[in-house]
């Protein structure tokens, strides 16, 4: 718990200065000139941090990263130390390497240096478009180029050969099954929160719920690799929107970096596989982030902004999870607040404005959580508790302490430099599409404090794009030449960090990709493979589960068992049809990181509710305890040994 102070009390300052940055603009004379005259405080301290940051990874910093500098000699001095910055926070981005060099082989080296010049200087090719030098700002066409981006990411999610290592196997295995065993107690017959608890919100186990079928795995998948799509596209748009004082090459280097965010990086590039290995991390989790800004930055730039929509998707944030509530609320509010002190003729009623917008928020949200309580308060047949709703926030799965010389600074350095040019960019269309992206960005960091390691940055990469993209977005015909040069820094950061993006995936370990086409080539489609590994049998070859506890599967699948409940250090849920679940404590994974007196208690309500039989299968030395707290409500009838393993058939009482 001490652990987490520092991170969280980080966060918590630089949520208030983010928050509070446009309207201290307007009161204090040297946050109005930060971008109008060189801001070495800011970029000095990025820059020294990141050769101390180096200096305590011992050096490690690929000498190929100078690649990047080349196109930015143009922009001077400080371009130069705004690249060198970027490429030394970014050496943090492969953990997986250690403090291992990264001495890849020829062909990966090639494959770097390919994708770096080529992303590095992107930038430097094509016109700017007429937006940047016209007396308007047309909003760019986007539907098409998002419909593409939306059939990119399905066909992504297609693929599926690198599932057929066995290290994939058990991770999807282990990531699909947190979310789908509050799905499968639900279709079974129990009520959510009285009978067992939902770690990821109850519109994602909703949605699951309704698109299961008969095969929830199978729907896990569906539903996965559609939200991967969907959170592709609707980030493509707003990238679009973005770079529309850009030049087409910038344009590109973002969609670019932005495919490669989606899905390499949120992609578990330790074992390569893609993002529906772990739903969790991509579009089920901050799709409601990338609509919600793709709305806001359309109204910027309409003559009627319709704000039901945000109203809208803001309700429906608030339905989905706690989590999607406090990113929709951190979003939409301030981001109303600050346009209505847009309007304001002078800073006093500017403060005003943002006063009023702070108080509506509130009021806004305090009958939203009561109504989202009512809603819940029903679902549970009226017995849901706050510890009941708050379970996993009470108890976070996994937490760990952040890592002092890892990817949080890269991340914390991009949102400084972001703020920096929030200072300058006063109330205008630029600076509110800033604040919205920026707020995004914090808003979804809470999932890097719930469990701090170096990979939840990378999976934040989409959203962190945007940041970068929108800190250049108001460059064009207003700058002088002193507010250009105050600008040539944080361009330099930004496209050296989003080049890097591109290059750096010849670091990512392709190992299982070298596995599966060996197995069975490139085009090994969809999960039916994957999905019969979820049924151990003794012919699995490997075994992703013990031999014992494949015996017990084997024999109690022979007996028409259904739904088996396995209790071992694996933290599975073996496969089984939908809705013929017994027990919502079904999977120790969702349940291990709750105290054993609440697991008790919904063991003893699913006995009432479901009041069904079914099968334990218990590694008896490592998890005992377990069939103590199941004897609680259940009956013992049958008892079969399988090794190191019990199998328990459980009547309950």
């Amino acid at each position: 718990m001490t652990a987490q102070i520092l991170p969280n009390l980080v966060y918590a300052v630089l949520l208030v200065v983010v928050l509070l940055t446009p309207y201290a603009a307007l009161y204090i004379p040297w946050f109005r000139r930060s971008t109008q005259s060189p801001n070495w405080l800011i970029a000095g301290a990025v820059v020294i941090g990141a050769v101390i940051l180096t200096v305590a990874r011992h050096g490690n910093a690929s000498i190929l990263s100078v690649i990047f500098l080349m196109p930015l000699v143009a922009l001077g001095l400080r371009g130069l130390l705004g690249g060198l910055a970027a490429i030394l926070l970014f050496a943090a981005v492969p953990w997986w390497w250690g403090t291992t060099p990264l001495l890849m082989g020829p062909v990966l080296t090639s494959v770097f240096v390919a994708f770096g010049l080529t992303a590095a200087f992107l930038p430097c090719f094509g016109g700017v478009p007429a937006a940047a030098t016209g007396e308007a700002i047309k909003r760019p066409k986007i539907l098409l180029p998002m419909a593409v981006c939306a059939i990119i990411g399905l066909l992504a999610g297609l693929f599926t050969a690198p599932w057929r290592s066995v290290d994939l196997i058990y991770a999807v295995w282990h990531h699909w099954g947190a979310l789908l065993a509050p799905t499968e107690a639900w279709l079974a017959g129990g009520l959510p929160y009285r009978d067992f608890p939902i770690q990821y919100g109850l519109g994602p186990t909703a949605l699951l719920t309704a698109t299961c079928g008969s095969d929830c795995w199978r729907g896990i998948y569906a539903t996965a690799i559609t939200a991967n799509a969907l959170y592709f596209a609707t980030l493509a748009g707003c990238a679009i929107l973005l770079t529309t004082r850009a030049t087409w090459g910038m344009r590109w280097l973002g969609l670019i970096a932005l495919f490669c965010a989606s899905f390499v990086w949120t992609g578990f590039p330790s074992m390569l596989a893609g993002p529906a290995t772990t739903p969790a991390v991509a579009g089920i989790r901050f799709l409601s982030i990338s609509v919600l800004l793709l709305h806001i930055l359309i109204a910027e730039r309409s003559a009627k902004p319709r704000d039901w929509i945000g109203h809208v998707i803001w309700v429906i944030d608030l339905l989905w999870s706690p989590e999607a509530a406090f990113f929709g609320t951190l979003i939409w509010w301030p981001y109303l607040a600050m346009r209505d002190a847009a309007k304001a003729a002078n800073p006093r009623e500017a403060l005003i404005a943002l006063l009023r917008g702070a108080l509506r928020g509130v009021g806004v949200l305090a009958a939203g959580v009561i109504g989202l309580g009512l809603v819940v308060w029903l679902l549970s047949g009226r017995t849901v508790t706050p510890g009941d709703f708050l379970a996993y926030m009470l108890h976070p799965p996994g937490p760990r302490p952040a890592n002092p010389s890892g990817t949080v600074w890269l991340a914390i350095a991009s949102i400084a430099l972001a703020a920096r040019v929030l200072a300058g960019a006063g109330q205008s269309v630029h600076a509110r599409s800033l604040y919205a992206c920026l707020l995004g960005f914090l808003a979804a960091g809470i999932y890097y404090l719930s469990r701090s390691h170096d990979n939840n940055i990378l999976n934040l990469f989409p959203l962190l794009t945007l940041v970068l993209l929108a800190s250049l977005a108001g460059r064009g015909r207003t700058d002088t030449p002193a507010s250009a040069k105050a600008h040539d820094f944080t361009e330099a950061f930004v496209r050296t960090m989003l080049a890097a993006m591109v290059a750096f995936v010849a670091t990512c370990n392709f190992g299982p990709w070298s596995e599966g086409v060996a197995k069975g080539g490139l085009f090994d489609l969809g999960p039916a493979r994957l999905i019969a590994r979820f049924a151990p049998t003794r012919n699995d070859v490997p075994a992703v589960v013990s031999p014992d506890a494949t015996a017990g599967l084997t024999y109690l699948r022979d007996r028409g068992a259904g739904a088996v409940v396995l209790i071992d250090e694996s933290k599975v849920m073996p496969w089984a049809p939908a809705g013929t679940g017994w027990t919502g404590v079904n999977n120790v994974a969702n349940f291990e990181p709750l105290p054993p007196a609440m697991i008790e208690r919904y063991i003893q309500r699913g006995a009432r509710a479901y009041h069904r039989p079914g099968w334990i299968l218990v590694d008896e030395a490592r998890y005992g305890h377990w069939v103590a707290m199941f004897e609680t409500a259940y009956d013992v009838r049958e008892k079969h040994r399988f090794g190191a393993y019990t199998a328990y058939y459980l009547m309950p009482r």
